[in-house]
């Protein structure tokens, strides 16, 4: 791969493209001077032709002063402008031949060398045809206006052919440049739009990997490569965090923890000492009643530490259904010496009959212990009430709210508290991860959530999470829609 982007650059390619089009540039201009420098030719020789037409038109203005009488000597200016008609005509023969038939022009000789021969003897006779001489001079000047005029419109349409021609290549080669921009440029944004777009699925956590199709591989395959890697290792580093954040957690309530612990334990050790110091003086019925009381005390530490051990435990997810009064009370269960240490009273009023919703119990125990140690935290030492809710929402979601008595959030910065690593808390006392781990594994679980709080007075978390009837209707349509 590395081979293909190193030949495949955007860089090269548009490298290659400019010296494409400075080859097309360099084969242009040569043409064009050709073109140019035949046109001034013509132009050269279209002067010639009108000097030409003039030479004729003063030759019959001597004839005519000739034929009427007018002036001594009129044969001498007939006989030089016939020089010079006929030096223009040695001079022009081939341009001559390029505008006219080749009869024609055999015609025009003829007309020329008769009439000049008509004036060479005038020198030894006086006698002339002036009908003949008219005649032949009108034809003489006929041929002269048809050969300037052919000479421009030939002019014209060699301009109007160097005109076609530079706008129609010059034009054909700026759109082909243009349009092979166009595609790369369109090929690359395009790719790097699908970057941006994953770049926005990470932050709100549904990223799914980028496939690149492109049969040619660049730079931005390197870029599309190297985004996934670094998300399948956010993802990887997150799921670290997450881990970490419930040992944070654990350590929190840790004491709440060894207090819920030691009493079990030391009703199983003063029921054990009683047992045994009284073992012969105890009946049967008293001695079992011991028995029971310390496989209680037993039964009691084993559920505490099992909590414990379920929530801690790093293991696969899993979805089931599950009612979220359930969920809320483990939870509780958990940080409920912590509520009592520090003086804050908790109440559940989560009904039995609100529908299930489908979750893994120990992501979802992740929330409300995050959601619960953020309140304990930022409850004043005098205590406070954290109490949950929860009823039925529209779409299909259930709707649950964490409400606490605590100084609540300040406007400017409530909108920034699902932001990893974003926390108020003094350096060392918090990581910024809790909430953002609370916005991520609600987003996973198909939900959302919103906050709202008010200064002094508390703050209020709500969860939307979709109930079962709801996903499988949603997993339904897509499975339609698939198949469709």
């Amino acid at each position: 791969m590395e081979s293909l982007v190193g030949r495949y650059t955007i860089r090269r390619r548009l490298i290659f493209i400019t010296i494409l089009f400075m080859v097309f540039g360099g084969l242009l201009v040569p043409d064009y001077s050709w073109q140019i420098f035949s046109l001034k030719k013509k132009l050269i020789a279209l002067e010639e032709f009108h000097n030409f037409l003039d030479d004729v038109l003063e030759l019959r203005r001597y004839e005519k002063n000739f034929l009427f009488g007018i002036g001594t000597d009129n044969v001498s200016p007939i006989l030089v402008y016939l020089g010079k008609i006929q030096s223009h005509i040695a001079l022009l023969e081939e341009d001559i031949l390029e505008v006219t038939a080749r009869q024609e022009y055999d015609d025009f000789l003829g007309t020329f060398y008769h009439y000049k021969e008509i004036f060479r003897k005038y020198s030894y006779s006086a006698q002339v045809d002036s009908t003949e001489i008219r005649e032949s001079g009108r034809d003489m000047v006929e041929f002269a206006e048809n050969l300037v005029k052919r000479k421009h419109d030939r002019l014209n349409s060699s301009l109007e052919l160097l005109l076609y021609r530079f706008v129609a290549i010059t034009g054909t080669l700026f759109f082909a440049l243009i349009l092979i921009f166009q595609l790369q440029v369109r090929n690359v944004l395009k790719r790097i739009a699908f970057v941006q777009k994953a770049t926005r699925d990470v932050v709100k956590d549904k990223f799914t990997p980028i496939a690149d199709n492109a049969k040619i591989q660049d730079e931005v395959t390197g870029l599309i490569i190297a985004f996934n890697k670094m998300v399948a290792e956010i993802e990887a580093r997150k799921e670290q965090l997450v881990q970490s954040r419930k040992l944070a957690a654990i350590g929190t309530f840790s004491s709440g923890i060894a207090h819920e612990l030691n009493n079990p334990l030391n009703n199983i050790s003063l029921s054990a000492d009683t047992l045994m110091e009284e073992y012969d003086t105890l009946s049967e019925t008293e001695a079992k009643e011991i028995i029971a009381d310390i496989i209680s005390q037993t039964e009691r530490a084993s559920g505490v530490v099992k909590n414990l051990l379920d929530f801690s435990r790093d293991k696969a997810p899993s979805s089931v259904p599950l009612h979220i009064k359930d969920v809320v009370e483990a939870s509780h269960k958990l940080i409920a010496n912590q509520l009592m240490i520090n003086a804050i009273w908790f109440e559940n009023y989560i009904h039995e009959d609100l529908p299930l919703v489908m979750g893994d119990l120990q992501k979802l125990q992740q929330v409300f212990i995050n959601l619960f140690v953020n309140s304990i935290q930022a409850m004043p030492q005098g205590g406070g009430l954290i109490y949950v809710d929860a009823q039925v929402a529209s779409e299909g979601f259930l709707k649950i709210i964490v409400n606490d008595t605590g100084p609540g959030i300040p406007p400017e910065i409530i909108g920034h508290i699902f932001d990893p690593f974003y926390t108020t808390k003094e350096v060392g006392a918090g990581t910024g991860l809790g909430l953002s781990i609370v916005y991520g594994i609600i987003k996973k679980h198909g939900g959302y959530v919103e906050v709202k709080s008010k200064v002094n007075v508390g703050t209020t978390f709500i969860i939307y999470l979709p109930t079962v009837g709801y996903q499988e209707e949603q997993r339904e349509n897509q499975d339609e829609s698939r198949h469709n």
